[in-house]
């Protein structure tokens, strides 16, 4: 018996152990919780700081500091004039693409005879990095015993016809090859005559060497593409006013086009031409690495400003600078369509920073605060993806993040938000007509959590109340009670 009992007592004090490394467990991860959850609350805290003071110069120091940082980054990009003036040596360098471009020519041959359907793609050295590296010519240059491959083609093309076959084309690709007009006629003709249909859902002419003709050209297949969605065009010159126009008239009338990357096009050389292709009226533009400066800047805000039903727009590598932001600013507090505009790599500095953050939360007053842009969904300023684990590419992160919340804030939020302090009330206030001060106080009652409202308690106990109510005889004969938010 006494053994059992001890054997009793043991187990006892063995659960009870048990039961205190649980309580032990359990009550670190409440601290555990804790910690997250306050870590969370200061981290909300300090952005919504952010958001009610970056417009003060709190921030210009960092904001240089990444965008410094930024401008630094050596971009891969690829020189459109290098691309096409041909070295001394170039015959050679061009010798081993041809047979790469030959051999893919005739893999669309083989797959025309075989299937009803194929893709046209050729693609020489597809990574920039790759031609460094074997030293090969950047493109490749057409010569005559391409010509050859192409007849066979559409030869073959023509034959399937014959049959009664008709060769659907699924998709074209044309990659650092160049294309002569001939060849973008002849493959036009293939449709127009009925030997193919054309399925494509994206054409990608990337460093074609597309001359104006070719523009042209390409302006009327895109006109036989009708389900065309997504039009690439990188890396081709853009320098002929009529060329310009034939393709924008083009993306204007065609039903489905969606997407047109213009990056790499030299299109800062001619802002004319550069508005004419705005006015293409697609819902998503890429202007990237184009050279575009203060000149370009301008139509680009008239384009903005105008309210065209574009989605979004990249604009980044570039050479806009603070006057430009500042123009791009103002131009989107009248746009209501655009969703998302891409500015990093540009010579913009903390003044084109706030310029931009502004026109989506204009805290000078809060009637600014509701003009504000609200449409906005992504503004891409700071640019983290080519930074190394530096401090540089944490700040960007940060900011970033803190943008991103800004831009998620609807109108309610942001009012709210800026009355979100007893200095920040009086800030507000100071400029609000007298007889409206109770409607706004109340307006922020409607939105805050309860155990806020002291703050608005707190700012009543200081305000000049006989002021307050005291309305001159002129105010109240008007009987006008303007809303100022």
């Amino acid at each position: 018996m006494d053994g059992d009992d001890t054997d009793d007592e043991e187990m006892d004090d063995g659960e009870e152990d048990e039961i205190d490394d649980e309580e032990e467990e359990e009550e670190s991860e409440d601290d555990d919780e804790d910690d997250d959850e306050e870590e969370e609350i200061e981290a909300v805290l300090i952005m919504e700081t952010f958001i009610r003071t970056f417009h003060n110069g709190n921030y210009d120091a960092e904001f240089d500091d990444v965008l410094c940082y930024d401008r630094g980054v050596i971009q891969l990009v690829r020189s459109t004039q290098a691309s096409y003036n041909k070295p001394d040596n170039w015959v050679e360098r061009n010798r081993i693409g041809l047979e790469k471009v030959k051999r893919q020519l005739q893999t669309c041959i083989e797959s025309v005879s075989c299937e009803p359907k194929f893709e046209l793609e050729l693609i020489h050295n597809n990574q920039w990095v790759q031609q460094l590296i074997d030293n090969e010519e950047p493109i490749v240059w057409h010569e005559p015993i391409l010509d050859e491959c192409w007849d066979q083609l559409e030869a073959e093309i023509d034959r399937k016809k014959q049959q009664e076959i008709v060769t659907d084309i699924k998709r074209i690709r044309i990659s650092n090859v160049e294309m002569k007009k001939e060849r973008l006629a002849a493959l036009l003709a293939i449709f127009r005559n009925g030997s193919a249909t054309n399925s494509s859902t994206y054409l990608d002419f990337d460093n074609a060497n597309l001359c104006a003709d070719g523009i042209i050209s390409l302006s009327e297949l895109v006109d036989v593409s009708s389900d065309l969605n997504y039009l690439f065009l990188e890396h081709n010159r853009m320098d002929n006013m009529e060329s310009a126009r034939c393709l924008s008239r083009s993306l204007k009338s065609h039903a489905c086009i969606t997407s047109l990357n213009l990056t790499n096009c030299d299109l800062g050389s001619s802002p004319t031409i550069l508005l004419i292709i705005l006015q293409s009226y697609v819902s998503i533009i890429n202007l990237s690495n184009n050279n575009i400066d203060s000149l370009g800047a301008v139509k680009i805000a008239e384009y903005l400003r105008s309210n065209p039903p574009i989605r979004r727009i990249d604009l980044d590598n570039n050479r806009l600078n603070d006057d430009d932001a500042i123009l791009i600013s103002q131009a989107l507090k009248r746009n209501t369509n655009l969703f998302t505009i891409h500015l990093h790599s540009n010579n913009i500095t903390s003044i084109g920073v706030k310029a931009l953050l502004t026109c989506v939360f204009d805290g000078s007053s809060l009637n600014a605060i509701s003009e504000s842009n609200h449409i906005l969904l992504s503004m891409n300023i700071f640019n983290a993806t080519n930074i190394s684990m530096t401090s540089s590419f944490f700040l960007s992160q940060k900011f970033n993040a803190y943008v991103g919340k800004l831009l998620e804030l609807g109108k309610r939020d942001k009012i709210v938000l800026a009355l979100q302090d007893k200095d920040s009330l009086l800030k507000y206030l100071a400029s609000v007509p007298v007889e409206l001060i109770p409607e706004v106080l109340a307006f922020r009652h409607r939105w805050v959590v309860e155990q806020d409202l002291n703050i608005v308690y707190c700012t009543m106990r200081w305000w000049n109340m006989p002021m307050l109510y005291s309305y001159s005889y002129n105010c109240c004969a008007d009987g006008k009670r303007k809303r100022d938010y």
